[in-house]
């Protein structure tokens, strides 16, 4: 008995709120709904920007450290050569 009352208030209270809300709204469902599309759609465009951002960023420090990656294996390189080079005088 004592939860069917709760839940009958709750209930009437939830009615009450809808027809209050109803009452109050400043403008038609169809037009609220618009608006919250609209929206939702420049959170959407902020967010693909701020996306696009971050992996244009990520692209520009992949491509520096690339060229770090090739300059250090050039040096490597050369250091080889010249290593190999001091190798083959001072067997001679």
């Amino acid at each position: 008995m004592k939860s069917a009352k709760i839940i009958l208030g709750t209930l009437a209270g939830l009615a009450i709120g809808v027809q209050i809300g109803l009452l109050v709204a400043p403008e038609k469902g169809k037009t609220t709904r618009k608006k919250l599309s609209q929206k939702g759609e420049g959170y959407l465009k902020d967010i693909n920007g701020q996306f696009d951002h971050f992996v244009k960023g990520m692209n520009e420090k992949l491509d520096k450290m690339n060229k770090n990656i090739a300059s250090v294996a050039e040096e490597t390189r050369a250091k080889g050569k010249n290593l190999i080079a001091e190798a083959k005088d001072k067997t001679k």
